[in-house]
């Protein structure tokens, strides 16, 4: 008795939902129609009924039509019981107390609907708070009721208003809220009206309270990370390595059913690079990071050559073409490496030129130092998480983290559907970062290329 964990009404052998009342998974027969299948000899139909569902077939009919029947009469053939009741004409009427439990389970049915699950089903909306045995009741519902359909959708509120015209005396509005379409209905004009004048507003501010909660929570998590590096004194290490929550506001904004983005910094067999496992909503894959670009490039060029020797084991050699055009792009991204590790080089020069540099430039240096330790660049690769496309890149970005607690960081980075040097935060939750299933080469050129062929198979 109750719901089952598909959410139909159970009782007394019967499953209701959606409008259907079925003895176990057996909807009800016509008496006329039993007839012509068992009687006076069992039809071709019948025969097919009884193969495929055998007693459950007859035991929910006998059920339907509220016939008491022995446990011995289901031992022989079920074809005789159901010729027996169909002669005693125990399958001509639905007894009363079977229509009233049907009627129940279905009101007890729609009370469980909520108003958005009630956007789908527009009749059984009216049947729920505006009608009583199929005739208008103004006593059902007394004030407007919401049902909210998706802000981008028109044919859901245009069917919901179509249905609830049809209802005599009943009044319907649409309120345009900054996340749902909202179509009002009531028995007072006024009342419907005023409500669908208001949506805009009170959905705005039911959007900024709960996204000041969330945040309220989110950050409680972070502070509570920060309590726990609390007395370990000024020489204490931090490392990257955690579990972080992420703020992106051109994610969080362009797809507002995307919450929650998270990453995990985990440390790897390579001094000085962290490999990332982002969960951004729209994107997720991951991030080499590095506080030396040079080392950065020259890693992420050594994981690529295995990926590319891993391949040539098993597809055909490339052409000289193909080779030569391979080292053009090589030498491309030494000499980009080249220039990029250049530019401190330069300023170490600068500061040595300057014999007569006061006493304290030494510290100066310390500190630079320390700022540069706090800055990591990123190489990325990712996939979108609609129909999997992958983005093998590298696309590249950089972040900073606030201090030595390493606790919290800026960052941007070229996001693929998303735009370029895309800022985003991190806050760091836990020193434990979450298990990383995929590798790099997940995400290489030759997967994204098999990929694309499988897609189009």
């Amino acid at each position: 008795m109750g719901k089952n964990e598909r959410g139909q009404i159970v009782r007394d052998g019967f499953f209701c939902s959606y409008g259907r009342f079925c003895a176990g998974h057996v909807d009800r027969m016509e008496g006329s129609d039993l007839r012509a299948m068992f009687l006076p000899n069992l039809s071709p139909k019948g025969r097919q009924v009884l193969a495929k569902e055998g007693e459950s077939f007859v035991r929910g009919q006998l059920l339907h039509y509220g016939v008491t029947f022995r446990a011995d009469e289901f031992s022989g053939n079920r074809a005789l019981l159901m010729k027996k009741v169909l002669r005693q004409g125990k399958c001509d009427q639905v007894p009363n107390h079977i229509l009233t439990l049907r009627e129940e389970m279905h009101a007890e049915w729609l009370d469980t609907l909520t108003p958005d699950q009630l956007s789908s089903y527009p009749e059984f909306a009216m049947e729920k708070y505006f009608l009583t045995a199929g005739r208008p009741d103004k006593a059902k519902t007394t004030t407007a009721v919401r049902i909210p359909f998706n802000r981008l959708s028109s044919s859901g509120p245009a069917t919901m208003r179509d249905v609830a015209q049809k209802v005599e005396g009943l009044h319907c509005a649409t309120g345009n809220g900054p996340k749902t379409t909202t179509v009002f209905m009531g028995w007072d004009k006024e009342a419907v009206r005023q409500a669908a004048l208001s949506h805009a507003d009170k959905e705005a501010a039911e959007i900024r309270a709960a996204e000041k909660q969330r945040e309220e929570e989110r950050d409680k998590l972070h502070q509570e990370y920060l309590e726990t590096l609390k007395g370990k004194g000024r020489q204490m290490t931090c490392s990257p390595a955690g579990r972080y929550i992420v703020d992106c506001e051109a994610i969080e904004r362009g797809w507002s059913d995307v919450k929650d983005l998270i990453l995990y910094i985990n440390e790897i067999d390579q001094d000085g690079i962290f490999r990332v496992a982002c969960h951004f909503g729209v994107l997720q894959g991951l991030m080499l990071i590095c506080t030396d670009k040079g080392k950065l490039d020259e890693y992420v060029s050594r994981l690529d050559a295995e990926d590319e020797s891993d391949e040539g084991d098993t597809e055909e050699p490339e052409s000289d073409e193909e080779e030569h055009d391979q080292d053009e792009d090589e030498s491309e991204i030494d000499d980009t490496s080249g220039e990029e590790n250049r530019g401190p080089v330069t300023r170490d020069r600068k500061r040595k030129f300057h014999a007569s540099a006061p006493r304290h430039e030494p510290r100066k240096k310390s500190k630079m130092a320390s700022a540069q330790a706090f800055q990591y660049f990123i190489k990325f690769r990712c996939s979108e998480t609609g129909e999997g496309q992958i983005f093998p890149g590298p696309h590249e970005g950089s972040l900073r983290f606030k201090d030595k607690r390493m606790a919290a960081f800026l960052g941007k980075v070229d996001m693929p559907c998303v735009g370029s040097q895309i800022p985003f935060s991190a806050r760091k939750v836990s020193n434990l970062a979450g298990p990383t299933t995929k590798t790099w080469s997940d995400y290489s050129d030759r997967v994204c290329e098999r990929a694309r062929v499988n897609r189009w198979r």
